[in-house]
C-alpha cells in the first residue's frame, strides 16, 4: 500500500501538467486566432504603414498643339528638392547651403529642415544648374525627386483659352481643365519597404516605373492668325485706354475657332502671379449689351418673314421719336429712309418702327433660332447663356430697347456665331476649338467636326441682308474704317452703353465698341468680332473696333493665300494655314428657265461645306440632320422633286 501513494502522487502531478498545456495551448492558440484571424487585416495594414511606403508617380501630360502642329503646351521633367529632417547631421550648413542654391529665405528654409516631420519639401520643380548643385551638395537626408512640369512656349499667346495646371498635374482653367481626362493621364504607383529609420531597403519597381503619357490635343486654333489678333486688339486697347477687350475669329462654314484673343493678357507659364481677371476668358465667360451689332439679328429675321423689304421707306423723325412713354433718339437726324439705308446709318428709330411691324412675338422666335439665351456649346469651360427675358415678361419699350440692343445680353462667342449663320446662307454652326484627341499610339479619342445646330434664316434672306451689310463699310456707312483693300466687308458696328450696376439705368461714359463682319462678303473665309470695353479717348464701335477688324481680315486673307476680288490688290502669301479645302460646287449643265434643277443633284460624299455650297450655286434648299459627310439623301439624286422642293441630307462622321 505504501509503494502506491507515490505512483498516485505522479500521475496526479501528470494529468495537472496536461491540464495546464492545455489551458497555455488554449490560451496561445486563442491570441494567435485573435491576431491572425479577428485583427489581422487591421495588423497587416498598421504594419504595411510603418514599414512600406507607396511612391505616387504623377504621369506626363499630353501636349496641345494648334492646327498647323505649332506647340502650344508640352510637359518637361524638372526635379523637386525635399529633406528628411532626422537624417540630417548639421541642419544649420545644410540650411545655409539650400537657402542659397534656392534663393530662399535662410530662417523659412532652416524651420524646415529642423522639422519634426519625417519628410518636408523645400522646393518644387527646380531649374537643371539648381538641380546639378544640390546634388553636388551630397548631403545625408536631402534628395531630389522628378515631377512633370508644364511649359507654355507660346507664353501668353491664347493663355486664356489654354488655361493652366497645378502642382498636382491636375488642369484648373481653360481647356487643360476641360479636357483634364484626356490630357492628364493615368497616375502610377509602386511601393518600397523602409527600415526602422525610414531608409528604402527594398525597391518594388519604383526606379524603372514607366507611366503611359496622356493624350495630345490638336486645336483649330491658327497661332498666325492669333498672334495678329491679340497684337491688334492689345494696340486699340492701348491707344484708346479701353479696360478690356475680346477679338474671335471663325470660319463661317465649319464653326471652328481660328482665334480667340483676350485683354488684358495672360500668361500661364506664371499663372500664381497674374489676378483673375487676367485670366478670365471673356469670350464665354461675360455678356455685355451688344448695341447696334444687334440690329441685324431683328433686320434678318424682318427680312425673312418678308414684313420689309429692302428698299422700303421708313420715316425716322428726324433724330427724336416718342414712343412707350420714353424718347427714342438717332445720333443724327434723318428723315424718310430705306430699310437698307437705316441699317447703313444705324437709326434706332428706323429699327424701332421695323420692330413695330414685326411684332414681339416673331421677334422673339429669331432672337432664340440665333442662339441667344443658351450657351453656343463650345468646348471651353466657364460659358454663361447671356441674359434673354422671356417675351411675356417684355415691357412696351421692350421691343424697341430689343431692336437695337439694349436689355438684352450676350457672349462675344453668341453674337460672332449669329452672324457666322447669315455668312454661310443660313445655317447655325457649333463652334469648337480642338479638332481631336489622340493617344500616344495615335489612335483618336476624341474628334470633333463640323454640325449644323439648325437653319435660322433662308439662303435669300442671307444674301439680301448681306448685301445691306455691304453697304456698312463703304461710304457713308458706319464702318467705313473696317473696309479692307481689296475685298468687299459685310459688317456692323456697335457702341452699346454700359448698365450702371450702382445707380441703375445706364451710365454715362461707359461705353462698349464693337464691330462683327465677314469677308469676302459674297464667299466669307472668316468671321471676325472685335470688342473694346469702356474706352475713354473715343467710344465708337466704329472706331476703336472697325480698324481692329481690318487689320485681322487683312492678316489673316493674306495668311490664307485668299486672292482679293481686285487683281492688281493682290497680297504676298504668307504660310498657308492647314484649312479644309475649299472645292467649288459643281454646277449642273440643265437648267430650267427659273434656275432650279430639273431633276434633284447628287450630294452623296459631300461634306457639309460642300454640300452648303452646292446647294447655293444650284439655288437648292436643302435640310441638314447630323454632320459629317452625307451618306443619304431623300429624294434619291436623279429623282424627283417632293412637294416643299427641298433635299433632306443625312450627315454622318
Amino acid at each position: 500500500m505504501r509503494r502506491l501513494r507515490p505512483l498516485q502522487g505522479i500521475q496526479f502531478r501528470l494529468g495537472l501538467a496536461r491540464i495546464l498545456f492545455l489551458l497555455l495551448f488554449l490560451v496561445v492558440g486563442g491570441r494567435a486566432f485573435q491576431l491572425q484571424v479577428l485583427q489581422g487585416e487591421r495588423l497587416k495594414r498598421l504594419g504595411e504603414r510603418q514599414h512600406l511606403k507607396e511612391w505616387i508617380v504623377l504621369p506626363k501630360r499630353g501636349a496641345v498643339f494648334d492646327r498647323a502642329g505649332e506647340p502650344l503646351a508640352l510637359s518637361l521633367e524638372s526635379q523637386s528638392v525635399y529633406v528628411r529632417p532626422h537624417r540630417i547631421q548639421d541642419p544649420q550648413a545644410v540650411s545655409r547651403s539650400l537657402a542659397k542654391i534656392l534663393n530662399l529665405n535662410f530662417t523659412d528654409v532652416k524651420q524646415k529642415v529642423m522639422s519634426d516631420k519625417p519628410f518636408v519639401w523645400i522646393k518644387r520643380q527646380i531649374g537643371s544648374p539648381e538641380a546639378g548643385q544640390i546634388q553636388a551638395l551630397n548631403a545625408d537626408g536631402v534628395g531630389m525627386f522628378y515631377e512633370p512640369n508644364r511649359y507654355y512656349p507660346q507664353g501668353q499667346l491664347a493663355g486664356q483659352l489654354i488655361g493652366f495646371v497645378g502642382r498636382d498635374s491636375e488642369g484648373l482653367e481653360g481647356l487643360e481643365l476641360q479636357y483634364n481626362d484626356y490630357i492628364r493621364g493615368e497616375t502610377g504607383s509602386s511601393v518600397t519597404e523602409r527600415d526602422a529609420l525610414g531608409r528604402r531597403v527594398l525597391v518594388q519597381g519604383v526606379e524603372g516605373l514607366q507611366i503611359p503619357p496622356g493624350g495630345d490635343i490638336q486645336l483649330t486654333l491658327d497661332t498666325t492668325i492669333q498672334h495678329l489678333a491679340e497684337k491688334e486688339l492689345e494696340a486699340s486697347i492701348t491707344k484708346y485706354r479701353g479696360k478690356a477687350g475680346v477679338a474671335i475669329v471663325v470660319e463661317p462654314f465649319t464653326g471652328e475657332v481660328l482665334a480667340l484673343a483676350n485683354y488684358p493678357s495672360f500668361n500661364p507659364n506664371n499663372f500664381s502671379q497674374q489676378s483673375a481677371q487676367q485670366r478670365r476668358n471673356r469670350a464665354v465667360a461675360d455678356s455685355f449689351e451688344p448695341g447696334s451689332t444687334f440690329k441685324t439679328i431683328l433686320a434678318a429675321a424682318a427680312l425673312e418673314e418678308e414684313v420689309v423689304g429692302k428698299e422700303d421707306l421708313f420715316y425716322c423723325e428726324m433724330g427724336k421719336y416718342p414712343y412707350a412713354g420714353k424718347i427714342i433718339h438717332d445720333t443724327h437726324p434723318y428723315g424718310w429712309l430705306p430699310f437698307s439705308k437705316i441699317l447703313q446709318v444705324s437709326s434706332n428709330i428706323g429699327f424701332t418702327k421695323v420692330a413695330e411691324k414685326l411684332k414681339k412675338e416673331r421677334y422673339f422666335k429669331y432672337i432664340e433660332k440665333f442662339g441667344f439665351g443658351e450657351v453656343t456649346g463650345v468646348d471651353m469651360p466657364g460659358e454663361v447663356p447671356g441674359l434673354l427675358r422671356k417675351v411675356e415678361s417684355w415691357s412696351a419699350i421692350d421691343l424697341a430697347t430689343h431692336a437695337f440692343g439694349q436689355g438684352i445680353s450676350a457672349t462675344p462667342m453668341q453674337m460672332v456665331m449669329a452672324y457666322a449663320a447669315i455668312a454661310n446662307g443660313g445655317f447655325l454652326m457649333h463652334p469648337y476649338v480642338v479638332r481631336r484627341v489622340t493617344n500616344p499610339k495615335g489612335d483618336v479619342l476624341l474628334e470633333n467636326q463640323p454640325h449644323v445646330v439648325r437653319r435660322v434664316i433662308s439662303e435669300k434672306a442671307s444674301r439680301l441682308l448681306t448685301s445691306m451689310l455691304k453697304a456698312v463699310t463703304n461710304d457713308g456707312g458706319t464702318g467705313m474704317m473696317a473696309s479692307v483693300e481689296g475685298f468687299e466687308v459685310a459688317g456692323k458696328t456697335g457702341t452699346a452703353q454700359k448698365a450702371d450696376l450702382a445707380h441703375g439705368g445706364y451710365a454715362t461714359k461707359k461705353r462698349v465698341g464693337s464691330f462683327i463682319g465677314f469677308v469676302p462678303a459674297d464667299d466669307p473665309r472668316l468671321v471676325v468680332l472685335v470688342l473694346v470695353d469702356e474706352p475713354e479717348v473715343n467710344v465708337y464701335g466704329g472706331v476703336v473696333a472697325a480698324p481692329v477688324f481690318r487689320n485681322i481680315a487683312r492678316g489673316a486673307l493674306r495668311h490664307l493665300a485668299v486672292a482679293p476680288q481686285k487683281p492688281d490688290l493682290v497680297p504676298a502669301a504668307a504660310s498657308r494655314a492647314e484649312l479644309p479645302a475649299r472645292h467649288p460646287a459643281k454646277k449642273e449643265n440643265e437648267m430650267v428657265t427659273d434656275g432650279s434643277p430639273t431633276a434633284v443633284p447628287d450630294f452623296l460624299g459631300l461634306s457639309l461645306r460642300e454640300a452648303i455650297e452646292k446647294s447655293r450655286s444650284m439655288k437648292v434648299k436643302v435640310k441638314m440632320q447630323g454632320y459629317g459627310y452625307v451618306v443619304k439623301q431623300s429624294p434619291v439624286a436623279g429623282g424627283r422633286w417632293n412637294e416643299d422642293d427641298v433635299v433632306v441630307l443625312n450627315l454622318q462622321g
